[in-house]
């Protein structure tokens, strides 16, 4: 009898371990993302919607955070690439597994005198001025064009280092596809 119930209990236990491994569902959390309005939290939610596997998209002014629930790890970095699509970054997590934002396409060390990012989330005066602050600090820039209208930044300069350009867009909490050089 007691063998019974061991066995049982082996057949319960490994059950629940097959469960627990199927159900890979966990929160999403990205921190540090440029929210500064309703618009802003509006576009990042919207951003999650109808991606399959993703539910209960918040995200949050104070905390500058977008939180969501994804059924597995893919369904979290279709989440990442939502929100990458429509000018989102931050620091990405899934559960304690941190998750990167796609590749915006910067060769290390490379220089241009102008470099185009497009896709950037760009909804509102406080926005654009994110932006502009952040890539004033870039060296060599001389003139930046923002045009919210395309979700377009244009910068115009001498040798400045692209990877450093994606580096203080990110830190100021947006995504932007960098566009290929312009041939001379």
């Amino acid at each position: 009898m007691n063998v019974i119930r061991a066995c049982a209990g082996l057949v319960c236990l490994v059950a629940v371990a097959f469960a627990v491994a199927a159900d890979e569902s966990g929160t999403v959390t990205v921190r540090s993302v440029h929210l500064c309005c309703g618009a802003c939290v509006e576009g990042a939610k919207g951003a999650l919607d109808g991606i399959e596997g993703v539910s209960d998209a918040k995200a949050d002014v104070n905390s500058k955070s977008v939180v969501f629930s994804a059924k597995n790890e893919k369904a979290a970095m279709k989440g990442i690439e939502a929100l990458a699509d429509h000018g989102f970054f931050g620091k990405a997590a899934f559960g304690k597994k941190d998750l990167a934002f796609p590749d915006v396409g910067a060769k290390k060390g490379e220089k241009r005198d102008t470099m185009t990012f497009t896709g950037i989330h760009l909804c509102c005066g406080a926005c654009r001025k994110a932006v502009h602050e952040a890539f004033t600090k870039l060296d060599g820039l001389t003139s930046m064009e923002i045009d919210a209208a395309t979700q377009t930044v244009k910068l115009n300069g001498g040798g400045m280092i692209v990877p450093d350009a994606v580096d203080l867009l990110q830190k100021a909490g947006f995504y932007g596809k960098l566009a290929k050089a312009e041939k001379k």
